[in-house]
């Protein structure tokens, strides 16, 4: 174990100290917490007792306000639903910022904040909008000396005009996917929808934000934690990132949300329903080492990344107010500590360009293809003692009350197995270059989505590397998810020309991670794990007869 994850450690595990400081449990918030605003700025919760949410039209009008009331803000738009309806971002730097280029000048480092990717979790959508107007216009205006904060409240802008009925409060919710009823939080790696490739283009390959927050809603759970978080864990991401993000990140929010919220937060974990538990961990809580989720797939470009759920069970306004009190919190330390943020990254970027250029020509140059969740050792959790029974509010037909032993304080079980720990569980070797043949350009074009560079040959190259031969596609399902897996092995060519007009990917860019896990045959949910190859598997004779991937990996250009 690293020395730093050590310390953590020993944080993770103190008993729960709440002393002077009043800790909110249940459904409570202090009085007033958000403020008092004239009422063109209050969001929809607010001038509704947290009775409603707001629909798109909604947040345009509650944008356009922030326009009309700060110099602070420039809107863009992040991609054309299928509906057609457009996707808000809203940039806030102080002094204004209006392009990428403008942001990298300044110095700043880049927050990148995202709401509603799923619409009946709509809380982060609220929670962006109070926390944007208090960032503009109240006392959290000093974090633009440090940062540049891009927010994205309503991400999923036709799923949240889906409207349903909701438990409790709010009474109507969007809807779970988008208008082609696809859930965008499993398209990381396909990147098949308008959304997540407005997302990437737009935002990511554009702002290059140093760290991305991605704000969600659990289930009824059994413990006591306002808000979870979790970071990036999929083994082939560079892992000096991710390691800042729990060893050093996490515990610092941890406390201060603790002591300026009054709010206990901590990993988002699942138990394994026993009592007492005996695991807690991610894995629990179907948060898998794979990177079809947005926040685990940016790990893989050098950078950092959180997700976070508050439970469901609790108050609309309770959720929003968790929502906001942790990005608040990991706003203020990305402003103290942003400089140091984005060292981490750039150095991660070096450090896989050089490792590409020093070792990948003769072949010792290795990454994961799959993982699983470890033991860190021990930990103290906050859970209560019976699960949140299905309850109805008095009078109503309505499922949404919170069960009476869950209003006060959880109980502190000892010595639970913290299964938060990422390790690799399979490895493949990471090649100098692929090449992908010229009738493949939609794998080009999925890649450069991804931000990976591909170049096109403009004359032959004879390079020596090994190609996978398939013996048999099976299908099957991995951490809950539908997958593709591969039967087969590497065979060595000693020379292959392949002619101009090939698509070829030269690892010795930042991006590497992100390519050798898109396009490694054997990766969990890479392109072919997650189907994008298998239409042209058939187009081969697939379940006929052995075939050979036709993405070829080499090691030395020999020409």
């Amino acid at each position: 174990m690293k020395k730093t994850s050590a310390l953590v450690l020993l944080l993770l595990m103190a008993t729960v100290t709440i002393s002077a400081q009043k800790i909110y449990w249940g459904d409570s918030v202090p009085k007033g917490w958000n403020g008092k605003w004239p009422a063109r700025l209050l969001t929809v919760p607010e001038k509704t007792n947290f009775e409603r949410t707001a629909m798109t039209m909604d947040v345009l009008e509650f944008i356009d306000a922030l326009r009309w009331n700060s110099d602070k803000v420039h809107v863009f738009s992040v991609y054309t639903s299928p509906l057609r309806k457009i996707c808000p971002a809203i940039v806030l730097a102080n002094p204004r910022v209006t392009t990428p280029e403008e942001a990298a000048k300044s110095g700043k480092t880049v927050v990148y904040l995202q709401g509603n990717i799923h619409p009946y979790e709509m809380e982060g959508k609220e929670s962006l909008l109070i926390l944007a107007r208090e960032i503009v216009l109240g006392k959290l205006t000093p974090l633009l000396d440090h940062l540049v904060i891009i927010i994205c409240p309503n991400f999923n802008v036709d799923g949240n005009d889906m409207v349903n009925f909701g438990e409790g409060t709010p009474h109507l919710v969007g809807s779970g996917n988008n208008s082609q009823n696809l859930n965008l939080n499993r398209d990381a790696v396909r990147v098949d929808t308008v959304e997540v490739q407005g997302l990437y283009r737009t935002i990511f390959n554009r702002w290059d934000p140093t760290l991305i927050f991605d704000a969600h809603l659990m289930g009824r759970v059994q413990h006591g934690y306002a808000n979870g978080y979790i970071h990036s864990t999929v083994p082939a991401a560079s892992p000096e990132p991710r390691d800042y993000v729990f060893d050093k990140l996490f515990p610092a929010v941890r406390e201060a949300t603790r002591r300026n919220f009054g709010l206990e937060v901590f990993t988002h974990s699942g138990t394994d329903n026993k009592w007492p538990p005996t695991i807690w961990g991610p894995g629990e809580a179907i948060w898998s080492n794979e990177a079809k989720f947005v926040a685990n797939a940016y790990g893989l470009r050098n950078r950092m990344s959180i997700l976070a759920e508050t439970p469901g069970h609790e108050s609309f306004e309770r959720r929003i107010y968790a929502h906001v009190a942790l990005m608040t919190e990991v706003l203020r330390y990305a402003a103290a500590h942003g400089q140091e943020m984005k060292e981490v990254c750039r150095l991660a970027d070096a450090a896989v360009v050089e490792a590409v250029k020093t070792k990948a020509e003769s072949g010792e140059l290795k990454n994961f293809v799959a993982g699983k969740y470890e033991s860190y050792g021990k930990v103290d959790i906050l859970m209560y003692r019976e699960r949140n029974a299905s309850e109805l509010v008095p009078g109503t037909s309505v499922r949404g009350k919170m069960a009476s032993h869950m209003l006060g304080e959880p109980e502190l079980v000892k010595d639970v197995e913290f299964m938060a720990k990422a390790v690799g569980t399979a490895s493949a070797t990471m090649p100098r270059g692929y090449l992908i043949p010229a009738e493949l350009d939609f794998i080009a074009e999925k890649l450069r989505t991804h931000n990976v560079k591909v170049e096109v040959l403009t004359k032959p190259i004879k390079v020596s590397g090994e190609e996978f031969v398939i013996d048999k596609i099976g299908q099957g399902r991995g951490d809950g998810y539908a997958m593709i897996k591969l039967d087969g092995g590497f065979a060595k060519s000693p020379v292959k020309e392949f002619p101009a007009g090939t698509f070829r990917v030269d690892m010795a860019q930042p991006m590497a991670n992100v390519a050798f896990y898109m396009l490694e045959p054997q990766a969990a949910d890479g392109f072919v794990g997650s189907g994008v190859f298998d239409a042209v598997f058939k187009s081969l004779g697939a379940g006929t007869r052995s075939i050979v991937y036709p993405v070829y990996k080499y090691f030395k250009v020999l020409d």
